[in-house]
């Protein structure tokens, strides 16, 4: 971890630079340098040395490498939530398959390598236009800030945004075990964490589901057939179905249970 120490001028946009590569990190600051309005405060070559720097700079923005291995830089997103406020993220990455996974976390922009200077000249402009938000003393959160990308059919390794309320989340979209309509809500059972009620539709998430992955049993109900742990019937007319590290089954009515039955 690197802490810059240099004065900052007023209302300026103080970001880090995230990237396991010391000359990369190098040539994306010389390319912010042309930008007198953002000023990097410090850098970071691994998730855990990111997180420390975020608690110890509170900077707006992160320019985020993907690939750090071990790490993944999706993974520093969760330990994000309790930072207020929170940082913005620009992911800068030399794979361009990672952009539908970096927006489907609301990230502000998705840069790839190398990157060009009219390219980063659009995103430190979204930037300050995030800023200019009446009474905006920081960068909005993800959450607020607006996506540049149509929503598309997620594969199964994307990441996936659950949020209920001021509980969030992230999980792969095949840890995803069911969705269930809840009217103009859907109520999602993800592996590793409690149910979520998010304000989509149940069409919605049939479109944006990985395609083969879910299957329709009811009007009400999608269900992810790989993710099924064990099923026990309890009756005629109903039907547990337990999950992968879920500690909540679901119970499927007689015609559900049927129209499982096929598929497995």
């Amino acid at each position: 971890m690197n802490v810059s120490g240099a004065t900052l001028p007023p209302k300026a946009i103080r970001a880090i630079l995230v990237d396991d590569e010391s000359l990369l990190r190098r040539y994306l600051r010389e390319r912010l340098e042309q930008h007198p309005e953002i000023v990097i405060v410090g850098e970071a070559h691994n998730v855990q040395s990111a997180l420390e720097l975020v608690v110890a700079t509170r900077p707006d923005i992160i320019f985020l490498d993907v690939q750090m291995p071990p790490d993944n830089g999706f993974d520093l997103l969760p330990h994000l939530k309790h930072i207020d406020p929170l940082p913005a993220v620009v992911f800068v990455t030399a794979f361009d398959r990672y952009a539908l996974r970096a927006f489907e976390v609301n990230a502000l922009d998705y840069l790839t390598k190398p990157v060009h200077p009219d390219r980063l000249a659009q995103t430190v402009a979204r930037l300050q236009q995030a800023l200019r938000k009446p009474n905006a003393g920081a960068v909005a959160s993800p959450s607020q800030l607006p996506s540049v990308l149509p929503e598309t059919p997620l594969e199964s390794a994307d990441m996936v945004r659950l949020q209920d309320g001021s509980y969030l989340r992230f999980v792969e979209a095949s840890r995803i075990a069911a969705a269930q309509s809840q009217g103009d809500y859907t109520r999602i059972l993800a592996a590793g964490g409690k149910p979520v009620m998010t304000r989509s539709t149940l069409s919605h998430w049939e479109a944006r589901l990985p395609e083969g992955l879910f299957f329709r049993i009811s009007r009400s109900l999608l269900i992810n057939c790989q993710q099924i742990q064990q099923v026990s019937q309890l009756d005629r007319e109903k039907t547990q179905v337990f999950f992968n590290d879920i500690a909540e089954p679901l119970t499927l009515s007689r015609l559900e249970f049927s129209r499982l039955r096929r598929l497995v």
